[in-house]
């Protein structure tokens, strides 16, 4: 009964509903979602969005974790900071790690509620506000900052605040511009979170759902960036994740999971999440690693898109 009406509930577009079911039973319907992505993996890709120059400042520290643990992280960073910051994100690229386009100027980065996003300057309309025109110049100037300041070339992307932000019109643009990979959209969607190939041959990678939110996202916003956030307790957030990892490391799937730097750094939750990666059988790569790993056709995934 219970997996049936998760079923159903799963399929709806209606958000109030999804948001009382998840309420009434989170781990059923965390179960519902994770349950299409039987046999693959286990992956992971540990993602971090470089939104202001408060997470540009800890990037240093952040990278000798990761060093520590031997994991390779997806960096989404905005051309403008690229600029303002060359030395920050040249570290990232001499250290191994993977960056991914977020645009130039991170369409609806001002937030009046919090000071270091209340700032003149920032961007106030939103990515599926815009035109598709300036969508493309937004992507296409990303790409081309990393170039001329990093020279480093992207393979993938990631929309603003992903999710219902997220436009269809820019898979033929990173097409054109030779991506390989989205990572834009919820897991809760139709591809049930494993990845999936788009019209336009690029590879999307659903973001993973939490275990007590499984119509939302796994990430240090919803947890710990906003105010009151719903995992604020000391080793909440890296129980909730050893939940996940436990999930796919039983059945199978992806762990896909995105971090704001200074939060992941200042709450200490990061290093227990890596605590236990490091004993776990999950494999830890980058989006780009994984498209190149997905060429090969993967039986669960041929199963997931039948």
């Amino acid at each position: 009964m219970r997996n049936s009406l998760a079923k159903w509930v799963g399929r709806s577009q209606n958000t109030v509903l999804k948001q009382a079911a998840a309420a009434f039973l989170p781990r059923t319907f965390f179960k519902q979602v994770m349950a299409g992505q039987k046999g693959f993996g286990p992956f992971c890709t540990l993602s971090f969005d470089c939104d202001f120059p408060r997470d540009i400042e800890v990037l240093p520290q952040l990278i000798k974790l990761l060093e520590r643990y031997a994991c390779c992280g997806s960096f989404a960073c905005i051309g403008q900071w690229v600029r303002e910051f060359p030395e920050e994100h040249r570290a990232l690229v001499a250290a191994g790690h993977e960056l991914v386009n977020h645009t130039e100027t991170h369409p609806n980065l001002f937030h009046p509620d919090y000071d270091y996003a209340c700032v003149e300057g920032l961007s106030r309309r939103r990515f599926n506000q815009i035109t598709a025109s300036e969508r493309q110049g937004e992507i296409e100037q990303c790409h081309h900052t990393f170039a001329q300041i990093l020279d480093y070339v992207p393979q993938g992307f990631r929309t603003p605040h992903f999710g219902h932000l997220h436009v269809e019109d820019v898979y033929p643009m990173l097409r054109d511009l030779g991506y390989l990979f989205s990572s834009s959209v919820l897991a809760c969607g139709p591809g049930g979170g494993v990845p999936f190939k788009t019209s336009a041959a690029v590879w999307e990678f659903p973001v993973s759902p939490c275990p007590d939110h499984p119509f939302g996202v796994f990430d240090s916003w919803h947890s710990l960036g906003k105010h009151h956030g719903a995992h604020r307790n000391s080793g909440d957030l890296a129980g909730l994740f050893a939940i996940l990892g436990e999930q796919v490391e039983r059945q199978g799937g992806y762990v896909n999971v995105y971090f704001d730097p200074r939060v992941a750094m200042d709450s200490g939750e990061l290093e227990r999440m890596l605590q236990y990666l490091s004993a776990s059988s999950i494999e830890v790569l980058g989006y780009g690693l994984l498209a190149e790993r997905l060429r090969v056709p993967v039986p669960a995934l041929e199963k997931s898109i039948e």
